[in-house]
């Protein structure tokens, strides 16, 4: 009889540890996703200065795989939409190590369902306004872990622009851009915020490119010239994107003179 109370109180002792156990993954698994959740939207919100939020953030230990889902992030004070982008899915391929590690090293991010809605507002729009306020990181500064990314695939990218009414045209132009590819981004002393700058200068780039001879040449040059700025760093394709993005401000300046010179 002793030895059966023996036996039963070791069973209860083995399925309490099972259990302390099975919390303590859980309880860890749920911290490590909020705390990925709260890296990612500070990152964002740091070097974008604008609101950002995801739905959820999980990550898979088995699969070595981070999932956002619907990334939002907000609109400059001033603009009438609440948002400027947002997301269907983030999927990003790194391992519990990577994340542990410093640098760290993410081998794929693929980004699916991109929606812009890019707002004209005077002389400026919502773009280039959050273009112009990413801050200037000097190049000593290490802020947080080193991230470097392998490659990012960006699939299904649909932008809205929304134009100053102008009597007889449309007040809305759409663009779609399939898919844009990026690679070998960030490493020693790029943190997470230095690669959301990037990423994002990329897509406002290609939005410019693609709109250049869709969109107002006062509204796609300033985008350019500082699309150029943030790039300068690569060398000579920041020499062409000066180019461009010059080029871009003197059309846009020729087409504000032309709106107040007397026609005869």
């Amino acid at each position: 009889m002793a030895e059966k109370t023996k036996k039963s109180k070791a069973s209860n002792v083995l399925f309490a540890v099972i259990i302390i156990v099975f919390l303590a993954v859980v309880i860890g698994l749920v911290s490590i996703d909020s705390i990925l959740k709260s890296a990612i939207q500070t990152a964002i919100k740091k070097q974008l200065n604008v609101d950002a939020s995801a739905a959820k953030v999980n990550l898979n230990i088995i699969s070595g795989t981070v999932r956002i889902s619907d990334l939002k992030i907000g609109n400059p004070p001033g603009y009438q939409f609440e948002r400027i982008l947002e997301t269907k899915s983030i999927m990003v391929k790194t391992s519990i190590g990577s994340l542990l590690s410093d640098p760290i090293e993410i081998e794929q991010i693929k980004i699916d369902g991109i929606a812009v809605t890019l707002e004209q507002k005077g002389l400026s729009s919502n773009l280039n306004d959050i273009l112009k306020s990413m801050p200037e990181k000097p190049k000593t500064e290490k802020d947080g872990k080193s991230v470097h990314i392998s490659s990012v695939d960006i699939n299904d990218i649909s932008v809205t622009a929304k134009l100053l009414p102008i009597p007889g045209k449309s007040d809305a132009v759409t663009l779609k851009i399939a898919s844009l590819h990026l690679s070998n981004i960030g490493g020693e002393k790029s943190s997470l915020s230095d690669n959301v700058k990037k990423i994002f200068t990329e897509i406002a780039n290609a939005i410019a490119t693609e709109g250049k001879n869709i969109l107002p040449s006062d509204m796609v040059g300033p985008i350019q010239e500082n699309v150029a700025k943030s790039l300068e760093s690569v060398g000579e394709a920041g020499k062409q994107l000066t180019e461009e993005a010059e080029k871009g401000v003197k059309d846009a300046t020729k087409a504000l003179k032309g709106l107040f010179e007397k026609k005869e």
